[in-house]
Formats: C-alpha cells, structure tokens, sequence
C-alpha cells in the first residue's frame, strides 16, 4: 500500500512542476500577445490621430497663390466699377475663410463638402470669367454619402494649381459625384493638360495625403487615382464605401 501511494507522490511531484511551468510559459505568451495587440491599437490610433492633425492643418492654411489672386481679382473688379460682382465675390471668399477655419468631423455628408467647394470656384470663376466653364453632377445618394472632409476641396485646387491656372483659351472643371452599388464613385476632370503627360509633381502632397485618410477612415479598399480619361483630360478618380448621412 505504501508503495503505490509513494509513486503516486513521486508522479505528482515531477509532473506539478512542469505543469506548473507550463501554466506560467502559457500565460506569459498571453500575456506578451495582449501587451503587442495593444501597442499594435495604440500605435494605429496614434498613427491616425497624427494625420487628421496634418491633414486639418494642411487644409486650415489659406493657399497664398489663392489668396493673393482673388484679392487681385476683387480689385480689378472694383477699378472697372463692378460693385455688385465685388460684394458677391468677397461674400463667397469670406465663406470659404470661414469654413477653412471651422473644425470639421473626419467625415461629412458630400453635400457639404460641395458647399464649401462652390464658394472656392466662384471666386475662381469672378477671375477667370467666361473663360472658365464648370459642369457639376451629383445624384441623391453622392449628396448623402459621407467623405472626408476637404476631399473635394482638394481635388479641385489641385487642378487649378497644377493645370487650369497657366492654361490659356477656354478652361474647363468637371465634377460627378454618385453611387454604383454600394461604392461611391467621385471624378474630377479638367483641361488644364490636354494633350501632355502627366508627371509625379501632378499629385503634390495633397492627393497623398488624402490616400492615407480613406485608408484610415474605411475599413474597406478605397482609391485615389490619376489619369487621362478618353478625351486626354485630367481625371482623378476616387472610389469608397457608401456611408449614408442622416443629416441630408
């Protein structure tokens, strides 16, 4: 009888400990997995607090090239006697002012992110004049959907700043914004380089910037790209989830 229940103690006493070992190794890799998973948490929250910081204040500055040529554009105005066109021009520019300085939400219904880019292009339109012919197209649904903020704004002051501003003769924006499904699918096109290649310095910093939004935003694939479309004009194209917005 002693013999069997000294085995047992013998068994009990080499098998405890390497359980015991085992239990504490178990543990410490959970333990090391929770502790990655959140620095791996803190890391990518940081990582997106860190761009809506650059991004906002990438998009709060006013463009000094924008700046000085609507102040340009309202002084001629004023010297040809054109009070009327002037008030409305500085009106639509302190609108913009203001919107650029207001904080926005990372994401926004497309309507008023459309708001605040017509009044850029009707300072724009006030300098260049009938030169400049705008085509907007936005269904229902693109009026709903959500977008980071100063998406559009973006798109279109790059194709100024890289294309319209130098061209010469008739200058012409495009912008369709609508749903297919469950994507929402946004073009912006102009002329400004009708019959030239693109280059790498056609994207700037801007459209960088804004690919790193949509992919922090969305859980989903999202695209920005740009390209010549079947006319040989500049087209960015940007593609994400449909989000409605209760507001519209």
């Amino acid at each position: 009888m002693a013999e069997p229940v000294f085995h047992i103690i013998l068994i009990f006493s080499v098998l405890l400990p390497l359980v015991s070992l085992m239990v504490l190794m178990l543990l410490g890799a959970v333990e090391k997995e929770v502790d990655y998973w959140q620095l791996e948490h803190a890391r990518l929250r940081l990582e997106k607090e860190l761009q809506e910081s650059k991004y906002m204040q990438l998009h709060q500055q006013i463009r000094p090239h924008f700046f000085f040529n609507a102040l340009n554009a309202f002084l001629s105005l004023a010297r040809l006697g054109k009070n009327e066109e002037m008030i409305r021009g500085m009106e639509h520019f302190a609108l913009f002012l203001r919107d650029s300085y207001e904080t926005k939400q990372p994401l926004i219904p497309f309507k008023q992110e459309w708001e605040h880019t017509h009044n850029y292009l009707a300072v724009q339109q006030l300098r260049f004049g009938s030169r400049l012919l705008i085509s907007v197209q936005i269904d229902p649904d693109g009026q709903r959907a959500l977008i980071p903020s100063y998406t559009l704004q973006t798109l279109v002051e790059n194709a100024f700043k890289h294309g319209l501003e130098k061209k010469t003769g008739e200058k012409c924006l495009t912008i369709d914004c609508r749903r297919q499904g469950n994507w929402v699918y946004l073009r912006v096109c102009d002329n400004g380089h009708e019959g030239k290649e693109l280059s790498v310095t056609d994207e700037g910093v801007g459209l960088d910037n804004l690919r790193k939004r949509f992919a922090l935003l969305f859980d989903l694939p999202t695209q920005l790209v740009l390209q010549k479309n079947e006319h040989g004009w500049t087209e960015a194209v940007v593609v994400w989830p449909y989000v409605p917005s209760d507001e519209v």
